[in-house]
């Protein structure tokens, strides 16, 4: 894979800076629009079935992760990102200061935080005179921040790593992958401090069968949206798998990129964690400043008022499939 362009003098600490400073800029959270246009994100009735049945088979595999102490998550619903890469305890990244996942952090932008999270959290909810949310951070700098401590985005390291392990699920020789689970869950639980032979031979076997499974209809989703609407992305691996882009029913990243000059939190984290299709790489370019262009012009996250139409795009859809 080819690596996005760099100029000299970018450093991670520089990186950090900026990710911070322009999600803050980005996600100044001004008044909340109303809610888009339902036919923009209407998909024919089979694609919603195959929405319905990948959205059913995530959200049973979140449960079986929460069941097993892998998954912990601190916003509303499924977290797409995290169920991609067996789970992530957001709570304990919360706690510790140590960065979100791209999922949790627009989450929490846009306001999806569960209660016992949200009441930590510098933002705040009111309703206008006009009867629409409104959501305001209360610093000064427009940061969000957990008991204190400024939310910000894994380092791309860490985000090099859950890209890499999310490819490594989809191997499709069955030793292979339950040697790949095999090993996920050994180092999974060591760092849960339990180590239980019988229950870990049972977590791998399931794991391997879960994703095996979700793998063809993730296939299949991914083929219906690019040929129904204009779908698609610049993530590597295999068919591009874009999870938040498939919750939402497909996202034109392409048109983010060149028209919106944002984009989605799970293409922001592939981006600076260097996981885009070499198809892409030469678009991009990091500064010395740690910002990311994309032919030449700065790309950001979306704002929070987009984000916050993102969820609600994500939970019409849903309710959609469950009708059908």
């Amino acid at each position: 894979m080819k690596k996005i362009k760099r100029s000299l003098g970018r450093s991670p600490v520089i990186l950090f800076v900026f990710l911070l400073a322009v999600s803050a800029e980005s996600l100044s959270l001004p008044t909340v629009l109303a809610d888009e246009d339902a036919n923009k994100t209407r998909l024919s009735g089979e694609t919603l079935l195959l929405y319905g049945r990948v959205e059913r088979a995530l959200k049973d595999l979140d449960g079986f992760l929460q069941a097993i102490n892998f998954e912990k998550s601190a916003v509303i619903g499924t977290n797409y990102f995290a169920v991609s890469v067996g789970g992530i305890d957001a709570i304990r990244d919360l706690e510790e200061g140590r960065g979100v996942d791209p999922e949790t952090y627009a989450a929490l932008y846009a306001g999806y935080a569960k209660p016992e999270v949200a009441k930590h959290l510098n933002l705040r909810k009111t309703e206008s005179t006009a009867g629409t949310l409104q959501l305001r951070i209360e610093d000064a700098d427009g940061r969000l921040r957990y008991k204190g401590t400024a939310v910000r985005l894994y380092s791309p390291t860490r985000l090099r790593k859950l890209f890499q392990r999310r490819d490594s699920f989809r191997t499709e020789n069955d030793r292979q992958r339950r040697a790949v689970f095999g090993l996920f869950v050994f180092k999974r639980q060591q760092r849960l401090g339990r180590l239980r032979i019988d229950s870990d031979r049972t977590e791998v076997q399931e794991l391997s069968d879960r994703y095996r499974k979700l793998q063809p209809m993730l296939n299949d989703l991914d083929a219906a949206l690019r040929g129904e609407a204009a779908t698609s992305s610049v993530i590597a691996g295999s068919n591009s798998q874009h999870f938040f882009g498939y919750s939402l029913g497909g996202i034109d990243v392409l048109a983010d990129l060149s028209e919106r000059h944002a984009v989605d939190p799970e293409t922001l984290a592939a981006i600076y964690a260097e996981q885009i299709s070499d198809d892409y790489a030469d678009a991009f370019q990091f500064l010395p400043n740690g910002s990311v262009e994309y032919n030449g012009e700065q790309i950001r996250l979306y704002s929070s008022d987009y984000l916050v139409e993102c969820f609600k795009r994500r939970d019409r859809l849903v309710l959609q499939s469950y009708l059908r």
